[in-house]
């Protein structure tokens, strides 16, 4: 029985490329069965949610949505009816994709739920407005928790905490301390812990120090970001989001999609709902396909070639076989 994944086509690229996934996947010896919905209007609908919570599973193009209009981007809106609490985010080098670092392979593990993203703000006087950063022992202990489950399942040997609690000393405070309990439990993975914009020093100079980071929504934000740009740019953004009961995979951003495609960032989050269902050949076959095709002189757009997004999988294609 074929494994059910809700496909969400993408509102700002080639609808082709998300359709092409299941020839590949099949191609590659997956057992999957991509249930497409059609979201070309960038709205999170009840419709939506209730697709991607019957199957589990989603693969999900990059959603813009319509913040010309006021709205939150449609991966908050998923995240907040979905009740998604952790956002991780994968980020190596590459063959045949230039990057600032040719050997970085670190995990951002960021809480989604609180901080300053809990959108809890108003205009408390006119012209001025407030913002509250909500931290909670709860939630800091269960993100901690997924950070050090993660690098035990797979194979890490490092957890870093990311904070500013020389500053932040109450909300912050209460996020370091915590991390600190939870490593107790893990006496096998290391821990250390960094303020934040001293990490982003730090990652720029020599990121290879790092294994496992885990912030909070803000920091995550942020460090997710400057990892992928140390790695690629826009075309290296997997995004895995786990709620209870469901996980979204997707692409962390846009970036500078040339002619609308996001084939190759697409392709690459399909390997690890590959990793996560199980199926770990057709994941294998597939990036040694996506690999081989680069390699062999099919440059995307989008890393400084000129092979379209179509012509791509069609390499890629040709490389299963």
């Amino acid at each position: 029985m074929p494994v059910p994944v809700t496909l969400v086509q993408s509102d700002v690229s080639d609808p082709a490329v998300l359709a092409r996934m299941q020839t590949l996947l099949d191609a590659a010896g997956a057992d999957v069965a991509l249930n497409p919905f059609d979201a070309h209007d960038g709205r999170v609908t009840p419709a939506l949610v209730d697709a991607i919570r019957a199957t589990g599973t989603a693969l999900m193009g990059f959603q813009w949505g319509r913040r010309d209009q006021g709205e939150l981007p449609p991966m908050v809106q998923l995240r907040k009816a979905l009740g998604v609490h952790t956002n991780v985010r994968p980020i190596r080098s590459l063959p045949g994709v230039p990057s600032t670092f040719q050997d970085l392979d670190v995990v951002i593990v960021r809480e989604t739920t609180e901080d300053v993203y809990s959108l809890k703000e108003h205009e408390s006087l006119p012209g001025v407005f407030e913002g509250f950063k909500v931290t909670t022992e709860a939630t800091c202990a269960r993100i901690a928790r997924a950070a050090f489950d993660y690098a035990r399942s797979h194979g890490r040997k490092k957890v870093t905490t990311v904070h500013k609690s020389n500053i932040m000393k109450l909300s912050d405070g209460l996020f370091l301390r915590t991390s600190k309990a939870i490593a107790a439990e893990y006496p096998d993975i290391e821990h250390d812990e960094v303020i934040v914009d001293a990490l982003c020093m730090k990652l720029v100079l020599k990121p290879q120090q790092f294994d496992v980071l885990l912030a909070g929504n803000l920091y995550g934000d942020i460090v997710g970001d400057l990892c992928a740009g140390l790695a690629g740019g826009s075309v290296n953004t997997p995004s895995i989001n786990y709620a209870p009961g469901a996980q979204i995979f997707t692409i962390g951003q846009r970036g500078h999609a040339v002619r609308g495609s996001d084939a190759m960032p697409m392709l690459l989050v399909s390997l690890y709902l590959l990793e996560h269902i199980g199926q770990g050949a057709a994941r294998r076959r597939l990036g040694d396909a996506a690999e081989a095709a680069v390699l062999g002189g099919c440059r995307p757009e989008m890393i400084g070639g000129t092979a379209t997004g179509a012509e791509f999988l069609d390499a890629v294609m040709g490389h299963l076989g």
